[in-house]
């Protein structure tokens, strides 16, 4: 808090420069992009986002451990990242860098960030832990982790 409502959110603002732009694939380098309803649909949630930032002031890893601060970027920016991982025309892969970077692992799924969201997003069930599965379907699957590369001309 600076002072009466105003309350310092520059830790916000240095989160969102950290986040990736959308990166179109090379099929289709400039807009209008072209995507099937279902796809418009799946994201439009995260789009409603006012940035109020409540759901990163409730959120108890950013709140109650200043020392995750720095490893953490919390809820507003999970759905970000969700929201262009799950964009039809972005080439960019953010997921290990989610994972491995922002601190997606450290999110307990409380929801605690769902039941302050104004918009009614359902940061947690919609996009934190979808991204979550995805996130562990590439580190953890054993297929992926044990297949050998097949050498040449085979």
């Amino acid at each position: 808090m600076i002072r009466d409502l105003v309350t310092n959110v520059k830790f916000n603002y240095d989160k969102a420069k950290e986040v990736p732009a959308f990166t179109p694939t090379k099929e289709q380098p400039t807009a209008p992009f072209r995507m099937a309803q279902v796809d418009v649909e799946r994201s439009q949630e995260f789009r409603k986002c006012i940035e109020c930032f409540l759901c990163q002031n409730t959120c108890h890893v950013i709140r109650d451990h200043d020392d995750n601060k720095q490893a953490f970027s919390g809820p507003r920016f999970f759905i970000r990242y969700a929201e262009l991982d799950m964009h039809p025309n972005d080439a960019l892969d953010r997921q290990r860098e989610v994972q491995e970077d922002r601190g997606l692992g450290l999110c307990n799924i409380t929801k605690c960030c769902t039941e302050v969201c104004p918009e009614q997003i359902k940061i947690t069930d919609n996009g934190i832990i979808p991204m979550k599965e995805r996130v562990a379907d590439i580190k953890y699957d054993p297929v992926r982790f044990f297949r050998r590369k097949r050498p040449a001309g085979a």
